[in-house]
């Protein structure tokens, strides 16, 4: 029995004692929340309380950290964790809030943590609202953010935010649309899930600001000559338009562009087909803010000035224009484009210098050219003013004109040529075919007052082949110019029937070309090295052969010689009647000897004479010897023959020496016998 009762005693008195130690701790203060009347909303997390004990929470506040501290109310709700201080006047300051737990009917807690609501300081110098705030403890609960977003409320009462991020206790927001009121307020959170928000401070404000820069794609020329400007839009989103400015000397204005996304102009003054022009782009906004700053040398762009020069000689066109500064990205490239007469105008190069030379330009023809400049991406372009030449010819004679291609008795071959002297040139050059197709320079002749010019080739065969010539003019520069006819020798053939000795045969090709064609050929021949003064034969136009019978002339040597001459017949247009020469063909007779091999001086044959055809007389010799070698006669005349006088009948030996045709000495050797 009395051990019983020792252990209820004990029980008591350790249920005594603890209940004696217990308490309730004070709430866990986490969001101070000023709404626009400066009341301040408070909550916090409930503190555990197992035991019931809890009696009320008191909330104290004091303006500054140091206190006094005074009771703002007591909650005697043991479950509610907020509380809506309505003199909070957080719309003027910042305000201190602990809070205790009272239990136990007189126990206090320790005070919670001390917190205090966010206080937006704004100031307005102008043009811009400069924000700064305090944090709601330093340093911060170790469940609060430490990320603080930044809002601003509009005239429409629409909030925007302006910032989100960590630890920034200040904020600057330029103003870009003039004679604006503006309202502010920063939030925070805690991980319980509710916020901290401060007062909403606000003011009119007025844009000192200047729009930025704005970007200037191009300056281009246009096909009248004008600088045509191209920029993006500015980004400041008050920008009402923009001013044009013109550099001549000093910054000019020129225009006002209304409207933030009118982004081009054309200069209706500008002279940028007479030299390049500078030009810059400024944005202005509703307060008419206009960023003078903005004209510094990196946002100016200049016109392209292109120049084209002509070169009569070189049939060249010189180009040369300035770089374009302060392209977007960069340079890249410049194409050339160039138009003929007025046509679509194609890219003939792309380069990087600021020259360039244009060269076999065709004479008469109109070229005009202008300059793309292109930035590092092609993106972005701009365009020259366009500059146009006039491609002339060098001054030059109006014709010239290859009159005959002769060949002359030294086997050399005469080009005779008329030029229009009455315009300067330089010379002429004499061109050579043995095809028709493939000429080669053989001569140079300079230029000459006289209006008939010859030319003479030694280095021909004029037997072997026929050879095509033309002439080509320089002009005043030396340049090739115009090119004459072409004409081609006759190349005559000359040959003899041996089974009919009195028949020499001509073959020939046709003269070309003349203006007038050809009339007809005159047919020239020699007898032994002369040419009878007129011609045997003449032919029309289109024959190609002729045999001329010889058998007239066999008492003499037997050498024929012929040339084909062609005669013009009418029609040409400078009013000439020409002639041309073929080649000498020559035609050798072979020499024909009777000679008797016997005669009786008493009989009918009383003379022994050998009869000769062809053979040249002055080289001719009969001598006839006896049978001992004796010469018993001898004569230089193929008209003497031998009587026989002091002779007995009897065999003799006779020689006859001559010479042929081709000049060839040949020898004869024969019996002969005498019958008395």
């Amino acid at each position: 029995m009395k051990k019983t009762l020792l252990y209820l005693f004990i029980l008591l008195n350790v249920c005594f004692n603890k209940h004696a130690r217990a308490q309730v701790n004070a709430p866990s203060l986490r969001c101070l929340s000023v709404n626009t009347l400066g009341n301040i909303t408070l909550n916090w997390v409930i503190p555990p309380d197992p035991l019931g004990l809890f009696t009320r929470y008191e909330i104290y506040t004091a303006p500054i950290s140091s206190g006094p501290f005074t009771l703002v109310t007591s909650i005697n709700t043991y479950t509610q964790n907020t509380y809506l201080h309505v003199t909070g006047a957080g719309n003027v300051q910042s305000q201190y809030y602990y809070i205790k737990t009272i239990y136990s009917g007189v126990s206090s807690s320790l005070p919670s943590d001390t917190l205090r609501s966010i206080f937006v300081n704004l100031v307005n110098p102008g043009g811009q609202a400069i924000l700064n705030w305090n944090a709601t403890r330093t340093p911060l609960l170790a469940t609060a953010s430490n990320s603080y977003i930044v809002e601003r409320q509009d005239p429409s009462l629409a909030w925007t935010t302006l910032y989100n991020g960590t630890s920034q206790i200040y904020k600057d927001d330029s103003i870009s649309i003039c004679d604006i009121f503006y309202n502010y307020k920063v939030t925070t959170s805690d991980a319980m899930g509710c916020t901290s928000q401060s007062n909403i401070d606000g003011d009119l404000f007025h844009d000192l600001t200047p729009p930025e820069i704005p970007i200037l794609d191009s300056v281009s020329v246009n096909a009248l000559g004008l600088a045509t400007l191209g920029w993006e839009p500015s980004k400041a989103a008050d920008c009402i338009g923009y001013h044009v400015f013109k550099f001549t000397g000093v910054w000019s204005f020129v225009a006002d562009v209304v409207g933030r996304f009118n982004t081009s102009y054309t200069n209706p003054t500008s002279t940028a087909s007479t030299g390049s022009e500078k030009y810059c782009i400024l944005a202005y906004d509703s307060c008419n803010n206009l960023g003078l700053q903005s004209i510094v040398n990196t946002t100016e762009q200049n016109t392209l000035f292109l120049t084209a020069k002509y070169d009569l000689c070189s049939r060249s066109a010189l180009l040369t224009w300035n770089t374009y500064d302060h392209m977007l990205n960069g340079f890249l490239e410049y194409d050339i484009y160039c138009s003929i007469n007025g046509g679509v105008a194609s890219v003939i190069n792309t380069l990087t210098s600021t020259n360039y030379t244009h060269s076999s330009l065709n004479p008469s023809d109109n070229y005009c050219y202008f300059i793309r400049v292109r930035n590092s991406d092609k993106s972005i372009s701009a365009i020259s003013n366009q500059a146009c030449v006039f491609a002339k010819a060098p001054s030059g004679p109006s014709y010239v004109y290859l009159k005959s291609v002769n060949v002359n008795l030294n086997k050399q071959i005469e080009v005779s040529y008329t030029i229009d002297n009455t315009k300067v040139y330089k010379g002429a050059t004499i061109f050579k075919s043995v095809d028709g197709i493939t000429f080669n320079q053989i001569g140079y002749q300079a230029y000459s007052t006289s209006t008939l010019q010859v030319f003479i080739d030694t280095d021909v065969n004029t037997s072997e082949k026929p050879y095509y010539y033309k002439i080509q003019i320089s002009d005043s520069c030396g340049n090739p110019s115009l090119i004459s006819n072409t004409s081609k020798s006759i190349l005559l053939h000359v040959s003899n029937d041996n089974s009919n000795i009195f028949y020499n045969t001509l073959t020939w090709d046709d003269y070309s070309t003349w203006l007038g064609s050809v009339n007809s050929y005159n047919i020239y021949r020699a007898i032994n090295g002369t040419f009878e003064p007129t011609p045997i034969a003449n032919v029309s136009s289109g024959t190609k052969t002729y045999t001329d019978d010889v058998q007239d002339f066999s008492s003499d040597q037997g050498k024929f010689s012929y040339y084909v001459e062609a005669v013009e017949g009418a029609g040409n247009i400078y009013g000439f009647i020409d002639k041309a020469n073929s080649n000498v063909a020559d035609a050798y007779v072979e020499a024909e000897i009777f000679v008797p091999n016997a005669f009786a001086p008493k009989g009918i044959n009383k003379i022994w004479l050998p009869i000769a055809q062809y053979v040249e007389k002055t080289d001719y010799r009969v001598t006839v010897f006896d049978r001992w070698g004796t010469r018993v006669f001898e004569t230089n005349s193929d008209t003497q023959g031998w009587d026989g006088k002091n002779t007995t009948d009897d065999v003799f030996i006779y020689l006859i020496e001559y010479k042929n045709a081709r000049g060839e000495y040949i020898q004869i050797k024969g019996h002969l016998n005498l019958v008395r």
